[in-house]
């Protein structure tokens, strides 16, 4: 069982990769819960677009449990057995019960504002085929924040779950000091 383990959540583009970046430089292995998603995604023969991930996550959810992305995530983590392990992708309160309970796992919440999240997530380039303007991109985070239905996503309710809660408002070099200072009390 590994020894710290530590999970994120945050909306879209709120600067999660970095964190995950600076845990890595810290010894950090990384998981994410999208991993696990992605191989159910292609295994029934559909293309990793967000709008087929968030569908097929909340199916996964409603007929499996809505932890299920968590526990295969587990199964991962418990096969490769490292000391330090940094989640991404947590979009579900029972995700995050789920890794507190197995692995003691201390969650960290990021978020910026949306407008500053959508230049980010237009400089970083992944689903921009999907996601062509800020109104899409608000529409997409609206939807994925608070979901209605308890195995849909609900970042907003991951967050007042969160141990702590950084905002990402400054430059990169300020966000990895928050993640320092956060490491250093666990």
């Amino acid at each position: 069982m590994p020894k710290i383990v530590i999970g994120l959540v945050g909306p879209i583009a709120s600067g999660k990769g970095t964190v995950i970046d600076t845990l890595k430089e810290k010894g950090y292995t990384p998981y994410s819960l999208s991993d696990a998603l992605k191989e159910e995604v292609r295994a029934r023969g559909l293309k990793i677009t967000r709008f087929n991930c968030n569908r097929i996550s909340n199916e996964l959810r409603e007929n499996q449990g809505a932890d299920v992305l968590a526990r295969r995530t587990a199964e991962a983590i418990d096969q490769d057995n490292p000391g330090l392990v940094v989640i991404d992708a947590i979009r579900n309160p029972l995700e995050i019960k789920f890794l507190q309970n197995k692995f003691g796992a201390k969650i960290i919440g990021v978020v910026a504002d949306q407008k500053r999240r959508y230049e980010m997530f237009r400089e970083r380039g992944t689903y921009t085929d999907e996601i062509q303007n800020f109104e899409q991109f608000k529409e997409l985070d609206d939807r994925e924040f608070a979901q209605e239905g308890s195995h849909k996503q609900q970042v907003q309710a991951c967050l007042e779950l969160s141990d702590v809660v950084i905002e990402n408002d400054g430059t990169v070099e300020e966000l990895r000091q928050k993640v320092y200072e956060f490491i250093s009390l666990i």
